[in-house]
């Protein structure tokens, strides 16, 4: 089995830090597997479920062995963390006056990705309110 393509997607914040859809050997899909942030800051990947009607929740895919798991959240993670470095620490490019419209377009998907993956625009930290400031 080959993990053959990962791609992350950020969250709105929480405990939830992304969603991943994983591909194996360029045929098999696996969606919604989920970027969480433990209790002392670890991050993990739980599998895909689902809330039946009685109220439990149910694996939908999930590995039969250990390491079949470690492959999977050793490449998710290792992915999550590339985006999130990516995306952190992109810089701007300078404009040189080709491609002006899709250069516009392009800075203001990065400033936004890179605002979504900022710790402190989902925490209540990042933000003031009114009484913050009296």
């Amino acid at each position: 089995m080959e993990i053959t393509e990962v791609r992350i997607s950020p969250s709105k914040g929480g405990k939830v830090r992304a969603f991943a859809s994983i591909v194996i050997d360029d045929c098999f899909i696996i969606n919604d597997l989920r970027v969480l942030e433990g209790r002392e800051g670890q991050l993990y990947v739980s599998m895909p479920t689902r809330r039946s009607r009685n109220g439990q929740v149910r694996d939908i895919a999930h590995p039969l062995n250990s390491q079949t798991r470690e492959r999977i959240e050793t490449r998710v993670l290792e992915e999550f963390q590339a985006s999130v470095e990516n995306l952190v620490v992109a810089q701007p490019q300078e404009n040189d006056g080709n491609d002006a419209g899709r250069e516009g377009r392009s800075s203001s998907l990065s400033r936004l990705t890179t605002k979504l993956f900022s710790e402190d625009f989902w925490t209540s930290g990042g933000s003031k309110t009114e009484d913050d400031n009296e």
